[in-house]
């Protein structure tokens, strides 16, 4: 694996941001910057305090003090005291009220990054295709969208802006301590410096291995949830809940294993800045018995070391911590560059989906069609022609693996041709049309994916509750043939049919994948073994509402094992390795 320093990961995030989000990220460095110049007043204002205190006639040495004092004629040095005590504490409210303002800024600018960079993710996975999250396991794709994004704006952006503030604070405090005493100042770095360079050294590679395995491991630990909620019936009938169970805790404790690793690594510092502050100490006792005779200077300098430190070794383990998260967190930039890097060939497609048109007013037409999947040798389909005429309705039967899905789901758009055409009319159907196309059709497979929702919510898929046209829903309904449904349903139209349509029937839920295409104006009709998981009478009820269909003159495409589920059909041709033959 390459190295990468801090400042790579800086600028690769940076990279990743809109332009508004950097836009924005600068004004919040610049308060940040205040923040921290306030900082360093709230803790300068403290010293003319202390020296006052502890040291007679120092107002009237000092003559910015002497000159405050002469002016609001003060008598007694103590009152004044309390007045600058006043001032230090009207600072320290000033300084933790703006100091608040600037982290919800912080907290709320993350946030909506956040929210900007998972829609982005989640729009380029959508434009990976069919391909893609029919490869990838789907507790991924779910960790990928909105974890990956989540960890970004927490453990990546927010530390980056807080290493920003904790860096300004350290460089105004050794301007300072630079100014003050320089040599006290090299003695100081030459002890903590070295701790902190070979700790880091020592443990960044770590972190990052860590990060990256207990990322991987999320989908992992999400799987065995998953598979219970949606298998519950076998999960109780099998008796295997132990299985699970044991699936579940084995990859919690694995990840509790790298979580106390992690934990403990990123504390570390904390107790080493402990022992350095210790040693500095130390230190500056033995430079000042040796090198300044006056023991009240030693004191003084003590005090001001002491307040430097007070400071100082919160904003080390701060800076060290944000550092340590940065470069642990190199696997999100990974992941989210591999969706958001804008020469990607989705980009290009989908600006070309939104100005190419397509209409379908008389066939679709296969021509010469071949088919390989990329990791195949053979192709799955191989000189196939077919013609549909619009308003027909065409079967398809033949064995499994014939060929009979991957040809469906290239009249669908989902795969590309290896070579050949599908044309629609007389335009080849490609990607620069295939949006518009995809408007024309609809799409009734074997499961139909319900929300957990109303059964008009389902009808209406994805469509806002204030924009659902409910004359239309009712249209739809009595054409699906679920007038029966609405009456049974607890609610009606607005009655939940539970999660994944359990409150429904097989047929129940078919039918209401027929009126979702109808509902968004689908001309043609793809039925993927619709049926085949219905007993003969639900069957029957699903082959009558085809039946009604062709009155509509909508075109249907039909994929069935059952003879009796196409002896409506137009024509009816059985798929094969070597074309299509017509019965």
């Amino acid at each position: 694996m390459k190295k990468e320093s801090i400042v790579a990961h800086l600028a690769r995030s940076w990279n990743l941001l809109d332009v508004k989000f950097k836009k924005q990220s600068l004004f919040i460095l610049i308060g940040v910057c205040l923040n921290s110049i306030l900082e360093i007043i709230g803790l300068a204002a403290i010293l003319p305090i202390m020296a006052a205190s502890l040291k007679d006639g120092f107002i009237q040495e000092n003559k910015y003090l002497h000159l405050v004092y002469s002016y609001l004629n003060f008598s007694d040095e103590k009152m004044f005291i309390l007045l600058l005590c006043g001032i230090l504490f009207s600072i320290i409210i000033a300084k933790n009220g703006f100091g608040l303002l600037i982290q919800k800024i912080q907290f709320e600018f993350c946030w909506n990054v956040h929210e900007n960079i998972s829609a982005r993710v989640m729009q380029k996975a959508y434009q990976k295709g069919f391909s893609f999250f029919n490869s990838n396991n789907s507790n991924k794709v779910f960790n990928d969208v909105a974890g990956i994004p989540m960890q970004f704006a927490r453990q990546t952006l927010l530390q980056i802006l807080q290493l920003f503030n904790e860096a300004f604070v350290l460089i105004l405090i050794i301007s300072s301590l630079l100014a003050y005493d320089a040599i006290i100042l090299v003695l100081l770095a030459a002890v903590v410096l070295p701790v902190f360079l070979v700790f880091y050294s020592s443990t960044k590679k770590k972190v990052v291995e860590i990060n990256k395995e207990l990322n991987s491991m999320i989908p992992h630990i999400n799987k065995p949830i998953f598979e219970l909620a949606f298998g519950y019936v076998d999960v109780v009938i099998g008796g295997v809940i132990k299985f699970f169970k044991t699936k579940y805790t084995s990859q919690i404790r694995e990840a509790k294993a790298l979580r106390v690793k992690l934990l403990l690594i990123q504390n570390i510092p904390n107790r080493l800045i402990e022992i350095c502050v210790m040693l500095a100490v130390i230190i500056i006792v033995v430079y000042g018995v040796y090198t300044i005779e006056n023991r009240s200077s030693v004191v003084v300098l003590i005090s001001i070391f002491g307040l430097a430190s007070y400071r100082t070794v919160p904003s080390i383990n701060r800076l060290m911590a944000s550092v340590l998260s940065i470069k642990g967190q190199e696997y999100c930039l990974n992941i989210l560059e591999s969706f958001l890097k804008p020469s990607s060939k989705e980009d290009t497609n989908s600006l070309i989906n939104e100005t190419s048109a397509i209409v379908f007013k008389n066939e679709i037409s296969i021509q010469n069609l071949d088919f390989k999947f990329e990791d195949a040798k053979k192709n799955v389909i191989e000189n196939l022609n077919l013609k549909i005429k619009k308003g027909e309705t065409i079967g398809l039967s033949g064995k499994s693996g014939s060929g009979k899905t991957t040809l469906m789901n290239l009249m669908l758009g989902f795969l590309q041709p290896t070579s050949g055409e599908i044309r629609i009319d007389n335009t080849v159907l490609a990607s620069k049309n295939l949006v518009h196309w995809q408007k024309l059709i609809g799409y009734v497979r074997q499961d139909v994916f319900l929300i957990d929702g109303s059964l008009t919510e389902n009808v209406a898929f994805g469509i806002p509750e204030n924009e659902i046209d409910q004359g239309k829903v009712n249209q739809v309904i009595q054409k699906a043939q679920l007038g029966a449904v609405v009456k049974e349903l607890e609610g009606g139209l607005q009655g939940q049919i539970g999660e994944r349509g359990n409150k429904l029937s097989g047929g129940q839920r078919q039918r209401v994948g027929i009126a979702r295409a109808l509902y968004h104006g689908a001309e043609v009709l793809f039925f993927d073994e619709a049926t085949s998981a219905l007993d003969t009478e639900t069957e029957e009820e699903i082959t009558q509402s085809i039946r009604h269909l062709q009155n509509e003159k909508i075109t249907m495409v039909i994929i069935a094992h059952r003879p009796s589920t196409l002896r409506y059909c137009d024509k009816i041709y059985e798929v094969s390795k070597t074309g299509l033959i017509e019965r």
